[in-house]
């Protein structure tokens, strides 16, 4: 809820106390103060020379259930006016998974008849049409400040959905080696991403 945050808060799970997360709660556009503040988080992070005070990615969240108006103007003040300089920003598309209805109504009738499992299997790639020709990625990539990368987020009710790419993303557009290792021991949970790295290395 609005007003009731501070980002200068830390969030750590008791699950896995080495990453450490800050909420924004978003803001909204004409709210300055929400967007000074963290905007002033952001700049003052970014270059500290304190490991433990400073921030090594942004996760900026950005939900489909409206796609023709998922770029508002607070996503354009973000990535226009907030310098993160070396920190990357990957953008989570989330509630992806209300696309499935709408590419559903799309089969055409003879596979609208299939079984659901086919059919799911149908509506994928007109789900990336849809994602696609709303252009959300494309205009988010020619603002000033743009992300590094994105991922695709729906299920949010099943508490792994995505995670583990969402990780394996960030760990990939981390520009220091370290910070990339720092990430995946960190996520002592994700087997498969740790040996893929050590591997690499």
């Amino acid at each position: 809820q609005r007003g009731l945050h501070n980002i200068e808060n830390e969030l750590i799970f008791q699950s896995n106390q080495k990453l450490v997360f800050h909420d924004s709660q978003g803001f909204e556009a004409g709210c300055e103060d929400e967007f000074l503040q963290m905007k002033t988080f952001i700049a003052d992070r970014a270059k500290t020379t304190t490991l433990k005070k400073r921030i090594h990615a942004i996760w900026y969240c950005i939900p489909m259930d409206k796609l023709d108006r998922a770029i508002q103007r607070s996503e354009e003040m973000f990535f226009e006016e907030c310098d993160p300089g070396h920190v990357p920003v990957v953008v989570l598309f989330t509630k992806f998974d209300v696309l499935l209805p709408v590419a559903l109504g799309k089969l055409v009738p003879a596979d609208q008849r299939l079984p659901l499992q086919e059919r799911l299997s149908k509506a994928d790639p007109l789900i990336e049409g849809i994602f696609h020709r709303a252009d959300v990625w494309g205009r988010l990539a020619h603002l000033k400040h743009a992300p590094k990368s994105f991922v695709k987020i729906g299920g949010m009710h099943r508490s792994n959905e995505g995670c583990s790419k969402l990780l394996e993303i960030t760990a990939n557009v981390l520009s220091e080696e370290a910070l990339r290792m720092l990430l995946v021991s960190a996520q002592e949970a994700n087997i498969a991403l740790c040996v893929k790295y050590a591997v690499q290395e």
